[in-house]
Formats: structure tokens, C-alpha cells, sequence
């Protein structure tokens, strides 16, 4: 594999096109593609043109190179968003993912490229350590940064292989830490000729080793849900009228399922707010049948917010992380108007406070999650201790037949095994699902099918290690060996 990626390095022009394409190759790593060993060999590309860099400047060429290719990549599901939904022409509409690759690879990429200015030492595992301990620092950056992206996170590939027994424990970012560790110890065993570590990074990647398990856990308490996916045309939603035929669809589907305990609306199903008129006509409709958990509109001190609540109650929860362009607009002085996509119907939102009340039913504390909500596990810290299972809720229409989707459940999945809760999921038009506490599909509605997910989700009484003190040590331990590495450079 070295004389390879020696030759490469001849080519400058050439080497960044190689890292590019390696970049984006990882994207086959996550769902739907799933194939796994691909995103330690790609980082392995990454850090060993990184560390072999000639200087400064060739390393932040690479990382940014590599960045780029996987942003692009990776989220280029979101053109079906922009050209097809936001109705934006397919040329600016590329150019709008090619420059949110280029802000994404800038920010949380092209930092690494700073551990060319500190010597390395001759110790490879250390210098592994270090290396992972740079990377997960970029990586948690993305739960803060322009307003949080954790989205694409490596640890996720962990999912039904044995490498999956690491997230309850140290979270998907501490699964992240291994691949960056092991990516780390074959890349530096390469540039240093160490045939003894390179053969022991190689063995140690059986953690990918595909492994679910097959013991049963044995619950006592549960609700019995129908989760309704109306799947209807987004593109009818705010036409005047649209209304009548987005209710009878969602009252027609909730009353075949009037033996269930409660029954979940997906994200926003409705055109209109929760304090119309409409809604009090709508909720006679269903009044003699189970409660309703549905995502709603709701408008408080002049600003409006993307909600979930227990219909025909004051239990309400806001979302708190919104997504960018569509439910605001960064930058908004400057966009907002200049194409139709940043004029979208809802797209200047307001965020929801943290530490929110749980909404409460049956003696069951429900975490409702919206959406993007569910890909920031450090932002629910204390209410996924309290919580008993987690409703998240979405509108995956604006995705279209893509691969976003996809990306999505997978976050779903990994955040149900994080947590030791089980998830239900409700979309408007899949994927719906009901996950248990081990990431375990139970059940699931398919994209684009209309109808009802039936099934019970149990409560779960202890929360997983990870969020108790396990989100803590990654981050420490990364601190202590970054500033050791820091120190170290000094004393030289």
C-alpha cells in the first residue's frame, strides 16, 4: 500500500483528486450501502498523506481534499432537497452542495492538518492516540458548531458488528475514537515500516466483523402504539384546500387503530397552527379514540416553532435543533430572497429552550424528539435519565427516494443502543420504525408507503453507562493527550 500512495505524492494535482475520491468513497461506510471496513482504509488515505505531508500548507491541501469529497458526498442526498422540492435550478442547486462541502470541510477538517506542525515521536501507539484524540476533537465540534452538524459520524458503522458493544459505554463518538485509532496505528505503521503494528491494526479491524445478538430482554411495562404514516404530496401541503385531504387521511388511518394507547402523528403533518380554529374541529373528529401524539405549529411571542405535543393537552415540546436552510437561514440578511429554496414555507423558525419538561402519559415520561433533535445525544443528557423511552418525529418527504433517509434511521438506531431506550419512530413518509433498546429494527413501515405501524415500546428503567459518566472520558482523555503532545513538542 506504501509505494502506492508514494507515488501519488509525485502528482500534487493528482493527490488531491485521489483524496477527494477517497473522501467520498466513505460515504459507501453508512446506510443504506454498509459497507463498513471502507471508512478506516479511507481515513488511513487521510492520515498518512497528513502526517507525510512536505509542509503546512500540502497537509491542509490533503485534509481539506479528503473533507471535501466526503461532504459532498455524504450529503448529497440534500440536492433532491434544493432542485426537486425547493424548486432551485440543478446548476446553482450543485452549487449550493458544493459550497456547503467546501464551509463543512473548512471547519471541521481541515483543522487536522495542524498536527504537521508538531513532531511526531517514534512511538506509534501513542502517536495513534493522539491522531484519534485531534479527529474526535474535530468530530464533537459538530455538536457546537454553525449551529451543530453530527451528522456522518464514523462510530455509527459500529451498528450489528462487535464493535457495537462500545456505544452504551462511550457513545457513537467513542466508537468513532476506535476507527480513528486504528485508521491511526495502519497509516503510521505504513509511513514508519512497522510490520508488527501494521499486522496488529489489521487484526484488531475484526471488531467490524458483522454480529447480532440474540439475547432477549424481558419487559414489563409498554404501550401499545400505531404510528401513522400518511405519506401525501409535500408539494400540495400549503396549496389552499390542501387541508381536507391531509385530515381525512390522518383521522381515516387513526381510527383503524382505535385499540392502540396512543397514537403518533408524524413531524409538522398539518398546514396550519395549533391555536386554528381547525384544529379544534379536527380533534372532534378523533375525541372517542386514543391520544394523539402529533408534530404541530405553534406561535408564542412572535415567533413561530416546529413542536410535538399531546393533542388536546398544554404539554408541548419545541425543537430545539433546527435545520439549517430549511427552518432558517444562516446568513439570512444575505440569501433570504436571492433564490426560492431560501423562501421556503417555514424556513425562519425559532429554536426551543434546552431542558425542557418530559411530556407525560400514562405514567410514562416520554423524551420527544423532532427531526435533527435526535442526532445530538449531549443536549438530552438529563432527559434521557429521566425519560422511560423516546417518540421521535419527522418529515423525511423533502428527502425524497434518496439516501438521507437511511443516514437517519441509522442515527435512530445508534442513539436507541447509546441510550438503552427504545425508540419510536414516526415519519410522514418512512421510514417508521420502532427500535429497542439495543438498536434493534422491531418493526419498520418502508419509504413511501401509506398506512399504520403497529406494535409496543417498553420502558426501560437505567440509562446506559455512556450517559452516566461515559460521555466524559473521551473528551478528557483527548484533552490530557493533545496538551501532553503539546508539552512534549515544547520540551524539545
Amino acid at each position: 500500500m506504501a509505494s502506492p500512495l508514494k507515488q501519488t505524492h509525485k502528482a500534487p494535482f493528482v493527490s488531491y483528486i485521489f483524496l477527494g475520491l477517497a473522501g467520498a468513497l466513505s460515504t459507501l461506510a453508512f446506510s443504506p450501502f454498509d459497507i463498513k471496513l471502507i471508512i478506516p482504509f479511507t481515513l488511513v488515505i487521510l492520515i498518512y498523506f497528513t502526517v507525510n505531508s512536505r509542509n503546512f500548507i500540502d497537509s491542509c491541501k490533503y485534509v481539506f481534499s479528503w473533507g471535501l469529497g466526503y461532504w459532498i458526498s455524504g450529503t448529497g442526498w440534500l440536492i433532491v432537497s434544493i432542485h426537486y422540492y425547493g424548486n432551485t435550478n440543478i446548476i446553482i442547486s450543485f452549487i449550493i452542495i458544493i459550497l456547503m462541502g467546501v464551509l463543512l470541510s473548512a471547519v471541521f477538517m481541515t483543522p487536522f492538518a495542524a498536527i504537521r506542525l508538531i513532531q511526531l515521536n517514534q512511538n506509534i501507539i501513542f502517536n495513534s492516540l493522539f491522531l484519534a484524540s485531534c479527529l474526535i476533537t474535530l468530530e464533537l465540534s459538530r455538536f457546537f458548531l454553525l449551529g451543530g452538524f453530527p451528522w456522518l459520524l464514523p462510530g455509527l458503522v459500529f451498528l450489528d458488528t462487535f464493535g457495537q458493544a462500545v456505544i452504551p459505554i462511550f457513545g457513537v463518538y467513542g466508537a468513532s475514537y476506535i476507527i480513528y485509532f486504528l485508521a491511526s496505528l495502519i497509516a503510521l505503521s505504513i509511513f514508519q515500516k512497522k510490520n508488527n503494528f501494521l499486522f496488529l491494526g489489521i487484526l484488531c479491524l475484526s471488531i467490524f466483523i458483522p454480529y447480532q445478538s440474540n439475547q432477549k430482554e424481558v419487559f414489563n411495562e409498554s404501550l401499545y402504539l400505531s404510528i401513522i404514516q400518511p405519506s401525501l404530496d409535500p408539494f400540495q401541503k400549503f396549496k389552499e384546500g390542501s387541508y381536507v385531504n391531509i385530515e381525512d387521511t390522518l383521522v381515516n388511518l387513526t381510527n383503524r387503530n382505535k385499540d392502540s394507547d396512543l397514537i403518533i402523528w408524524p413531524e409538522s403533518p398539518l398546514p396550519y397552527l395549533d391555536s386554528n380554529p381547525r384544529m379544534t374541529q379536527l380533534l372532534s373528529r378523533i375525541e372517542e379514540g386514543p391520544r394523539v401524539l402529533s408534530g404541530t405549529w405553534q406561535y408564542k411571542g412572535n415567533e413561530l416553532y416546529n413542536s410535538m405535543t399531546i393533542l388536546g393537552t398544554d404539554q408541548v415540546y419545541l425543537k430545539r435543533h433546527l435545520v439549517p436552510f430549511g427552518e432558517y437561514v444562516p446568513f439570512e440578511g444575505i440569501l433570504r430572497g436571492l433564490i426560492e429554496f431560501f423562501n421556503m414555507p417555514m424556513s425562519s423558525l425559532s429554536s426551543g429552550n434546552s431542558n425542557q419538561k418530559l411530556l407525560e402519559f400514562k405514567n410514562y415520561r416520554i423524551l420527544g424528539m423532532i427531526c435533527f433533535d435526535i442526532a445530538f445525544p449531549l443536549s438530552f443528557l438529563d432527559e434521557v435519565r429521566e425519560s422511560d423511552f423516546i417518540i421521535n418525529i419527522s418529515n423525511d418527504t423533502w428527502f425524497g427516494s434518496s439516501y438521507g433517509p437511511y443516514q437517519h434511521l441509522q442515527i435512530v438506531r445508534a442513539r436507541a443502543l447509546e441510550a438503552n431506550k427504545w425508540v419510536a419512530r414516526g415519519t410522514s413518509d418512512g421510514i417508521s420504525t420502532i427500535v429497542d433498546n439495543k438498536g434493534t429494527i422491531v418493526s419498520i413501515l418502508e419509504k413511501g408507503k401509506r398506512g399504520s405501524l403497529n406494535g409496543n415500546i417498553y420502558k426501560t428503567l437505567n440509562p446506559s453507562f455512556f450517559y452516566i459518566y461515559g460521555y466524559l472520558i473521551l473528551p478528557i482523555l483527548s484533552l490530557i493527550l493533545m496538551i501532553a503532545a503539546i508539552v512534549l513538542k515544547l520540551r524539545k
